[in-house]
Protein backbone atom coordinates (compact mmCIF):
# COMPACT_ATOMS: atom_id res chain seq x y z
CA UNK A 1 0.00 0.00 0.00
CA UNK A 2 1.37 3.38 -1.01
CA UNK A 3 2.31 5.86 1.73
CA UNK A 4 1.26 8.71 -0.57
CA UNK A 5 2.33 10.63 -3.64
CA UNK A 6 5.32 12.95 -3.73
CA UNK A 7 6.21 15.40 -6.50
CA UNK A 8 10.00 15.73 -6.67
CA UNK A 9 11.44 18.74 -8.53
CA UNK A 10 15.14 19.12 -9.37
CA UNK A 11 17.11 20.11 -12.45
CA UNK A 12 19.93 17.69 -11.51
CA UNK A 13 18.98 14.37 -13.07
CA UNK A 14 21.27 12.34 -10.80
CA UNK A 15 19.70 13.78 -7.67
CA UNK A 16 16.23 13.39 -9.13
CA UNK A 17 16.93 9.72 -9.81
CA UNK A 18 18.43 9.16 -6.34
CA UNK A 19 15.51 10.76 -4.51
CA UNK A 20 12.94 9.00 -6.68
CA UNK A 21 14.53 5.61 -6.01
CA UNK A 22 14.90 6.24 -2.29
CA UNK A 23 11.29 7.34 -1.91
CA UNK A 24 9.92 4.43 -3.94
CA UNK A 25 11.87 2.03 -1.74
CA UNK A 26 10.13 3.65 1.24
CA UNK A 27 6.74 2.94 -0.31
CA UNK A 28 5.85 6.33 -1.82
CA UNK A 29 4.47 6.98 -5.29
CA UNK A 30 6.79 9.45 -6.99
CA UNK A 31 6.18 11.93 -9.81
CA UNK A 32 9.20 13.88 -11.05
CA UNK A 33 9.77 17.20 -12.77
CA UNK A 34 13.12 18.58 -13.93
CA UNK A 35 12.01 22.24 -13.89
CA UNK A 36 9.75 24.40 -11.77
CA UNK A 37 7.70 25.20 -14.87
CA UNK A 38 7.13 21.49 -15.49
CA UNK A 39 6.12 21.06 -11.86
CA UNK A 40 3.68 23.97 -12.10
CA UNK A 41 2.02 22.25 -15.03
CA UNK A 42 1.57 19.04 -13.06
CA UNK A 43 0.05 20.91 -10.11
CA UNK A 44 -2.21 23.01 -12.33
CA UNK A 45 -3.74 20.04 -14.15
CA UNK A 46 -5.04 18.63 -10.90
CA UNK A 47 -4.95 15.12 -12.36
CA UNK A 48 -2.80 14.01 -9.42
CA UNK A 49 -3.12 15.36 -5.89
CA UNK A 50 0.23 15.95 -4.24
CA UNK A 51 0.10 15.88 -0.43
CA UNK A 52 3.85 16.57 -0.39
CA UNK A 53 6.20 18.31 -2.82
CA UNK A 54 9.99 18.08 -2.50
CA UNK A 55 11.71 20.78 -4.53
CA UNK A 56 15.18 22.13 -5.13
CA UNK A 57 15.53 25.86 -4.53
CA UNK A 58 18.31 26.84 -6.94
CA UNK A 59 17.03 26.08 -10.43
CA UNK A 60 17.39 27.98 -13.71
CA UNK A 61 14.42 30.05 -14.83
CA UNK A 62 11.64 29.78 -12.29
CA UNK A 63 13.38 28.89 -9.03
CA UNK A 64 12.16 26.85 -6.11
CA UNK A 65 11.06 29.84 -4.05
CA UNK A 66 8.85 31.05 -6.88
CA UNK A 67 7.44 27.54 -7.16
CA UNK A 68 6.82 27.49 -3.42
CA UNK A 69 4.86 30.76 -3.59
CA UNK A 70 2.70 29.41 -6.39
CA UNK A 71 2.01 26.14 -4.55
CA UNK A 72 1.02 27.98 -1.39
CA UNK A 73 -1.60 29.81 -3.47
CA UNK A 74 -2.76 27.04 -5.82
CA UNK A 75 -2.59 24.10 -3.42
CA UNK A 76 -2.50 25.55 0.12
CA UNK A 77 -2.83 22.19 1.85
CA UNK A 78 0.22 20.69 0.14
CA UNK A 79 3.24 20.32 2.43
CA UNK A 80 6.40 21.59 0.75
CA UNK A 81 9.92 20.50 1.65
CA UNK A 82 12.82 22.42 0.07
CA UNK A 83 16.38 21.29 -0.67
CA UNK A 84 19.46 23.00 -2.02
CA UNK A 85 23.18 22.45 -2.41
CA UNK A 86 23.75 25.93 -1.01
CA UNK A 87 23.74 25.86 2.77
CA UNK A 88 22.80 29.50 3.03
CA UNK A 89 21.00 30.30 6.26
CA UNK A 90 19.31 33.26 4.60
CA UNK A 91 17.93 31.03 1.86
CA UNK A 92 16.69 28.52 4.41
CA UNK A 93 14.97 31.21 6.46
CA UNK A 94 13.39 32.69 3.34
CA UNK A 95 12.03 29.31 2.30
CA UNK A 96 10.56 28.69 5.76
CA UNK A 97 9.09 32.21 5.86
CA UNK A 98 7.41 31.54 2.53
CA UNK A 99 5.68 28.52 4.01
CA UNK A 100 8.08 25.61 3.49
CA UNK A 101 7.64 22.86 6.06
CA UNK A 102 11.27 21.75 6.18
CA UNK A 103 14.66 22.37 4.58
CA UNK A 104 17.16 19.73 3.43
CA UNK A 105 20.74 20.33 2.35
CA UNK A 106 22.35 18.50 -0.52
CA UNK A 107 23.72 15.95 -0.79
CA UNK A 108 20.54 14.60 0.75
CA UNK A 109 21.08 11.80 3.23
CA UNK A 110 18.65 8.88 2.92
CA UNK A 111 17.89 8.94 6.65
CA UNK A 112 17.15 12.69 6.61
CA UNK A 113 14.99 12.28 3.52
CA UNK A 114 13.05 9.44 5.13
CA UNK A 115 12.48 11.45 8.30
CA UNK A 116 11.45 14.62 6.45
CA UNK A 117 8.93 12.74 4.29
CA UNK A 118 7.43 10.90 7.25
CA UNK A 119 7.00 14.18 9.13
CA UNK A 120 5.60 15.97 6.09
CA UNK A 121 2.99 13.28 5.46
CA UNK A 122 2.09 13.18 9.14
CA UNK A 123 1.51 16.94 9.06
CA UNK A 124 -0.64 16.61 5.94
CA UNK A 125 -2.63 13.74 7.45
CA UNK A 126 -3.29 15.54 10.74
CA UNK A 127 -4.38 18.73 8.99
CA UNK A 128 -6.63 16.76 6.62
CA UNK A 129 -8.28 15.03 9.58
CA UNK A 130 -8.80 18.41 11.18
CA UNK A 131 -10.35 19.82 7.99
CA UNK A 132 -12.63 16.79 7.67
CA UNK A 133 -13.72 17.13 11.28
CA UNK A 134 -14.51 20.81 10.83
CA UNK A 135 -16.46 20.10 7.64
CA UNK A 136 -18.38 17.27 9.33
CA UNK A 137 -19.26 19.50 12.28
CA UNK A 138 -20.35 22.28 9.95
CA UNK A 139 -22.56 19.84 8.04
CA UNK A 140 -23.98 18.44 11.28
CA UNK A 141 -24.66 21.92 12.65
CA UNK A 142 -26.34 22.95 9.42
CA UNK A 143 -28.47 19.80 9.50
CA UNK A 144 -29.41 20.33 13.15
CA UNK A 145 -30.29 23.95 12.43
CA UNK A 146 -32.54 22.89 9.55
CA UNK A 147 -34.25 20.27 11.71
CA UNK A 148 -34.75 22.81 14.50
CA UNK A 149 -36.18 25.45 12.21
CA UNK A 150 -38.64 23.04 10.58
CA UNK A 151 -40.01 21.47 13.74
CA UNK A 152 -43.76 21.87 14.03
CA UNK A 153 -43.40 22.46 17.76
CA UNK A 154 -42.15 25.82 18.91
CA UNK A 155 -38.68 25.72 20.45
CA UNK A 156 -36.98 28.09 22.87
CA UNK A 157 -33.54 27.72 24.49
CA UNK A 158 -32.18 29.84 27.32
CA UNK A 159 -28.86 30.26 29.07
CA UNK A 160 -28.30 29.57 32.77
CA UNK A 161 -29.64 33.04 33.61
CA UNK A 162 -32.95 32.38 31.88
CA UNK A 163 -32.17 34.66 28.94
CA UNK A 164 -33.35 33.52 25.51
CA UNK A 165 -30.55 32.24 23.26
CA UNK A 166 -32.50 30.52 20.49
CA UNK A 167 -36.00 30.23 19.07
CA UNK A 168 -37.08 28.44 15.91
CA UNK A 169 -39.28 29.63 13.07
CA UNK A 170 -42.40 28.07 14.57
CA UNK A 171 -41.89 30.19 17.69
CA UNK A 172 -41.37 33.31 15.58
CA UNK A 173 -44.59 32.57 13.68
CA UNK A 174 -46.53 31.90 16.88
CA UNK A 175 -45.45 35.01 18.77
CA UNK A 176 -44.77 37.48 15.97
CA UNK A 177 -41.24 38.18 17.23
CA UNK A 178 -38.10 37.60 15.20
CA UNK A 179 -35.30 35.63 16.81
CA UNK A 180 -33.19 38.79 16.74
CA UNK A 181 -35.80 40.63 18.82
CA UNK A 182 -35.81 37.89 21.46
CA UNK A 183 -32.09 37.12 21.68
CA UNK A 184 -30.81 37.99 25.16
CA UNK A 185 -34.27 38.82 26.50
CA UNK A 186 -35.48 37.11 29.70
CA UNK A 187 -37.85 34.21 29.16
CA UNK A 188 -40.47 36.25 30.99
CA UNK A 189 -40.75 38.47 27.92
CA UNK A 190 -42.79 35.81 26.14
CA UNK A 191 -44.77 34.69 29.19
CA UNK A 192 -48.13 36.29 29.88
CA UNK A 193 -48.72 37.94 33.27
CA UNK A 194 -51.79 35.71 33.62
CA UNK A 195 -49.50 32.77 34.42
CA UNK A 196 -49.52 31.95 38.11
CA UNK A 197 -46.31 32.87 39.91
CA UNK A 198 -45.84 29.24 40.87
CA UNK A 199 -45.57 28.34 37.18
CA UNK A 200 -42.77 30.84 36.66
CA UNK A 201 -40.97 29.49 39.72
CA UNK A 202 -41.34 25.94 38.43
CA UNK A 203 -39.74 26.91 35.14
CA UNK A 204 -36.75 28.53 36.82
CA UNK A 205 -36.13 25.81 39.37
CA UNK A 206 -37.12 22.59 37.64
CA UNK A 207 -34.72 20.29 35.87
CA UNK A 208 -37.54 19.04 33.68
CA UNK A 209 -41.16 19.94 33.06
CA UNK A 210 -43.65 18.01 30.96
CA UNK A 211 -47.00 19.12 29.60
CA UNK A 212 -46.95 22.25 31.77
CA UNK A 213 -49.86 24.58 30.97
CA UNK A 214 -48.47 27.98 30.09
CA UNK A 215 -49.73 31.14 28.48
CA UNK A 216 -47.40 32.89 26.07
CA UNK A 217 -47.76 36.61 25.37
CA UNK A 218 -47.42 37.41 21.64
CA UNK A 219 -45.87 40.60 20.30
CA UNK A 220 -49.35 41.98 19.54
CA UNK A 221 -50.41 41.40 23.17
CA UNK A 222 -52.49 38.30 22.53
CA UNK A 223 -52.35 35.47 25.05
CA UNK A 224 -51.67 32.01 23.63
CA UNK A 225 -52.18 28.84 25.66
CA UNK A 226 -49.54 26.13 25.18
CA UNK A 227 -48.38 22.91 26.76
CA UNK A 228 -44.71 23.27 27.61
CA UNK A 229 -42.11 20.51 27.93
CA UNK A 230 -38.49 21.23 28.72
CA UNK A 231 -35.25 20.05 30.25
CA UNK A 232 -31.90 21.43 31.32
CA UNK A 233 -28.99 21.26 28.87
CA UNK A 234 -25.50 20.18 29.88
CA UNK A 235 -22.15 20.41 28.12
CA UNK A 236 -19.72 17.51 27.67
CA UNK A 237 -18.39 17.97 31.21
CA UNK A 238 -21.88 17.78 32.69
CA UNK A 239 -22.12 21.46 33.58
CA UNK A 240 -25.53 23.07 33.13
CA UNK A 241 -25.47 25.50 30.20
CA UNK A 242 -29.12 26.34 29.81
CA UNK A 243 -32.68 25.15 29.32
CA UNK A 244 -34.40 23.81 26.20
CA UNK A 245 -38.15 23.69 25.88
CA UNK A 246 -40.80 22.89 23.28
CA UNK A 247 -44.39 24.03 23.26
CA UNK A 248 -47.44 23.04 21.30
CA UNK A 249 -50.98 24.31 21.21
CA UNK A 250 -53.32 22.09 23.23
CA UNK A 251 -55.86 20.12 21.26
CA UNK A 252 -59.32 21.57 21.07
CA UNK A 253 -61.10 20.83 24.32
CA UNK A 254 -57.87 20.70 26.33
CA UNK A 255 -57.55 24.48 26.66
CA UNK A 256 -60.34 24.74 29.18
CA UNK A 257 -59.70 21.36 30.78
Amino acid sequence: MSKGTVLVVDDDESILEFVETALKLEGYDVVTASTATQALGKVKTGSVRFPVILSDIMMPGVNGLDLLKFIRHASPYTVVVMMTAHSSVDTAIQALNEGAFAYLRKPVEAAELRSAMANAFEKYSLEEQNRNTIEALATENEYNEQVLQHLVYTVVATDTNGNIRKVNKAMEDLLGYSEKELMGQPLGKILSPVNEKSVWNDLQSSRTVSGLALVFRAKNGADIQVLFTGTIMRDESGAIVGFLGTANRPAKGEEDA
